[in-house]
């Protein structure tokens, strides 16, 4: 008796070249170098380990993720949007997230000296650029108006 076997059924991929940079930016809050640079950096830690050929790609992940986060939506609702199930979705959350905080040391710096304005700072470019110094003398002046405020 022969078995019949359903067809392989491949997601769509997304294609960030055909939507429009205003799409993106709303839809995801972030500019469309931005998330390409993103996903480059996060595709390591996201490719499947299993060989099953319709695994979700890198950047359908961090977009599904950026979409949830972005839009305050339901579990639910972003994985129908992004043609998953609630449960697939919420391993896709995991795994972006856990990628994510892979990386954070290299985006957000913490001082590390004790005082009150601890905790406060918070560095947009990646740590080790040339711009750094000069930064910091404007986060210092920040967290002055910081604490003068909640003082």
């Amino acid at each position: 008796m022969m078995r019949w076997r359903h067809p392989l059924v491949y997601r769509p991929l997304v294609d960030l070249s055909t939507m429009e940079d205003r799409h993106i930016t709303i839809t995801y809050r972030l500019d469309r170098a931005t998330i390409q640079e993103l996903c480059a950096q996060l595709e390591p830690d996201l490719m499947s380990t299993t060989r099953h050929p319709t695994g979700i790609p890198p950047l359908v992940q961090v977009l599904s993720v950026l979409h949830f986060l972005a839009s305050g939506c339901s579990q639910k609702t972003v994985a129908m949007a992004s043609e998953m199930s609630q449960p697939m979705f919420s391993n896709v959350l995991t795994g972006v997230l856990s990628a994510l905080l892979k990386h954070l040391r290299s985006y957000i710096v913490f001082p590390q000296e004790d005082g009150p304005d601890v905790g406060l700072v918070a560095a947009v470019e990646p740590v080790g650029s040339e711009e750094e110094e000069a930064e910091e003398e404007d986060v210092d002046n920040r967290n002055k108006i910081i604490m003068q405020y909640f003082q």
